[in-house]
């Protein structure tokens, strides 16, 4: 413990407050435990660091004593005090799980016949533990009995849903089925359905060798079935017998009379039916009375089916007919127009008013026209009326205005006069007084209606409101002037009182001065806005252009491509040609100048353009194509046009060239336009001295006079 005292001559103080220092060490690690180490969906862990005397620090670099994480993952923490840092603390490992998936089911079989057991295997559940619905744990069990079967997986995250169900059968051998059919004649097209029954265990097999529960016939036969399963083959079923037959003929009809008057009745008799007949009135003797209006027929049924109808008889009966209904497409008639009446519902003779008799007649007289409808058991009554009457339209009127324009707020009257035959006028804007009072510009104009209908239409009047005039618009003859140049200026499109910037007021001005020119029109409803702006300019004449070519040199007819570039005004080639770009195939030189209207530049720089042509191609020759020892040979190159210098495959250039090694020899004339075709090929070879030749004798002495 330390303290203190001040001293002076006057004395000592009082001690000091006491400070206590201490001797430390660095911390020890922390010891980390967990709450859980597998964490599983939204779940967390809750980490606790223990005997930490000083400042705490996580790997996830939290803080406090306790943390709650929920990443999987592999955690520590460090204790800090004024002496050091410890080492990190024991590390805790924290794992994601997962409830577990539904596991697999699979069976060895499904139907266990006389007392068989079937294995079912379950898999998919890693580190988990099984739980069947027969509450077995193992990973494969045995089931004797009939029923559905199903697994969970159980892990520390949970229970797995079920399995997906397997369904176990047990089974016998099947009992033999039962079979009918739907018929046992089949006729024609027909077909029978066989359904066999009682193969509750099994499938049914036809003696046709088919499938199924049902089998559809169209050949006669005999027919059965057995009912198969993983069990074994059932017995054979009853027989059934299919037979073939046909179905009867349609019957005919005929009949004593086919129009019942009066109480009367009519036979018809049937014949042709070698089965049951049936009428369509459901009689079914071969000879039946009516007396009652209708069609009849009759079908012929046997066990084959029923025929088609037989023939159809109409019989009627006779009664005075109704009154018929009349209609008209009018019932006014203007301006010698016709009406077309019209009878319906009338089965006799037809009777109008008129005397006319055919369904339809036209009629432009007034009046009330009917019609009547006859047959041999009298006239019926009168039909409805219908009632025609006739007129003409109205001439069409003369409209008047007492003013054509009106202004801010006026209005003009307009009247209508002339609506003959009882006529009503109509304006175009829907009024029907004969005046209108308007304020609004437009065309008007009216017609005139009475029951015939609407008039030719009137004269037009056109009203036109005051408005303030539209902005002129403004040109000039130039825009710059030079050397003391005027500029005339017009105003057009003004229809009330012109007035320019200038303050002057004629439609034409004249301008000296460089400047922006506008106008405005002014009439009784104001002064429109500003036309558009003209500006005007002093001028100079202008800069030379400038000139560049695309080539200088133009061989076998090509073309040099010249362009001026930097010409504000008009340009012009020494050609005589004014675009921007022009082409040309001449030898020659080249300017152009710019112009306007303050004159013309002076000529831009020269373009030289030469022309030529390749040089036809050389001819060669040589003193001698075959060379020996120290020998050279001489070729000589000629026809070279154009300018062209030879040059040869060896590299030189000279007209001669002498060579004394052996090989193909060629020349090409080269100028400013390329180089010519190859010439012809001279081949030179080199030849050596003979070798010594051989001699032989056929003898080497001579005796006497031999040779």
């Amino acid at each position: 413990t330390y303290s203190a005292t001040c001293e002076n001559l006057c004395g000592v103080s009082e001690a000091s407050n006491v400070i206590e220092i201490k001797k430390g060490e660095a911390p020890n690690p922390p010891v980390v435990t967990a709450s859980k180490t597998t964490i599983c969906d939204n779940e967390t862990a809750s980490l606790t660091a223990a005997g930490c005397s000083g400042t705490l620090l996580w790997s996830n670099g939290s803080t406090t004593s306790v943390i709650t994480v929920s990443v999987a993952g592999t955690y520590s923490a460090k204790c800090t005090n004024l002496c050091g840092t410890s080492a990190d603390s024991n590390p805790v490992v924290i794992k994601k799980g997962n409830k577990p998936s539904k596991p697999v089911i699979t069976a060895d079989k499904t139907i266990c016949c006389d007392g068989e057991k079937a294995t079912l295997t379950a898999t998919s559940c890693d580190n988990g533990t099984l739980l069947w619905s027969t509450n077995e744990t193992t990973q494969s069990i045995q089931v004797s009995v009939s029923g559905t079967y199903t697994v969970k997986c159980t892990n520390l995250c949970g229970t797995s849903e079920s399995s997906e169900p397997i369904v176990i059968r047990t089974g016998v051998k099947p009992t033999k089925p039962s079979i009918t059919t739907t018929k046992e004649t089949i006729c024609g097209n027909e077909t029978a359905l066989l359904t066999a029954t009682g193969c509750t265990t099994g499938t049914i097999k036809w003696s046709t060798g088919a499938t199924g529960n049902t089998l559809t016939v169209s050949v006669a036969g005999t027919y059965s079935a057995t009912c198969e399963n993983l069990c074994g083959v059932s017995e054979a079923s009853n027989v059934i017998e299919i037979k073939r037959g046909e179905k009867p003929a349609a019957p005919v009809i005929s009949a004593d009379k086919t129009s019942l008057c009066n109480g009367e009745s009519a036979v018809l008799i049937a014949s042709g039916c070698s089965g049951s007949l049936k009428w369509s009135t459901g009689a079914t003797s071969n000879t039946i009375t009516v007396t009652v209006a209708g069609t009849y027929s009759a079908t012929c049924s046997n066990n084959c089916g029923e025929s088609g109808n037989s023939n159809v008889i109409t019989i009627t009966t006779g009664n005075k007919p109704n009154a018929p209904v009349i209609s008209s497409d009018k019932t006014l008639c203007c301006d010698g127009e016709k009406a077309t009446l019209t009878a319906s519902g009338c089965t006799g003779t037809l009777k109008w008013s008129t005397g006319e008799t055919t369904a339809s007649i036209q009629v432009s007289t007034s009046g009330t026209y009917t019609a009547t409808c006859s047959n041999s058991c009298g006239e019926s009554s009168s039909s409805n009326n219908i009632i025609i009457r006739t007129g003409t339209k109205s001439g069409k009127p003369t409209i008047s205005t007492d003013k054509t324009t009106i202004c801010a707020n006026e209005s003009a009257t307009l009247t209508a006069t002339g609506c003959t035959n009882g006529g009503t006028v109509k304006w175009n804007t829907g009024s029907t007084a004969n005046s209108i009072t308007v304020s609004v510009s437009g065309t008007y104009s009216a017609v005139c209606e009475n029951i015939c209908g609407v008039s030719e239409t009137s004269n037009v009047i056109t009203i036109t409101t005051g408005n303030k005039p539209a902005a002129p618009v403004i040109s000039a003859d130039k825009t710059s002037l030079c050397n003391g140049e005027s500029a005339v200026l017009i105003a057009s499109g003004c229809s009330g009182s012109l007035k320019w910037s200038t303050g002057a007021t004629s439609n034409t001005i004249t301008v000296t001065v460089a400047g922006t020119y506008s106008a405005t029109c002014s009439n009784n409803c104001g002064e429109s806005g500003n036309s558009n702006v003209i500006t005007i300019t002093t001028g100079n004449k202008p800069n030379a252009p400038v000139i560049s070519s695309d080539k200088t040199l133009c061989c076998d007819g090509e073309k040099a491509t010249l362009t001026a570039s930097g010409c504000t005004g008009t340009l012009k080639w020494s050609t005589g040609e004014t675009t921007a770009s022009i082409q040309v195939s001449t030898s020659g030189t080249y300017t152009a100048t710019c112009s306007n209207s303050c004159g013309e530049s002076s000529s831009s720089n020269n373009i030289i353009i030469r022309t030529g042509t390749k040089s036809g191609k050389p001819t060669i020759s040589t003193d001698k194509t075959t060379i020996c020892a120290n020998e050279s040979a001489t070729l000589t190159a000629t026809g070279c046009t154009n300018g062209g210098t030879v040059k040869w495959n060896t590299g030189s250039t000279a007209n001669s060239i002498t060579v004394s090694v052996s090989g193909t020899y060629s020349a090409v004339c080269e100028n400013i336009c390329g180089v010519s075709e190859t010439s012809n090929v001279i081949t030179i070879t080199t030849g050596n001295k003979p070798a010594a030749p051989v001699i032989s004798a056929d003898k080497t002495s001579l005796c006497n006079n031999e040779t």
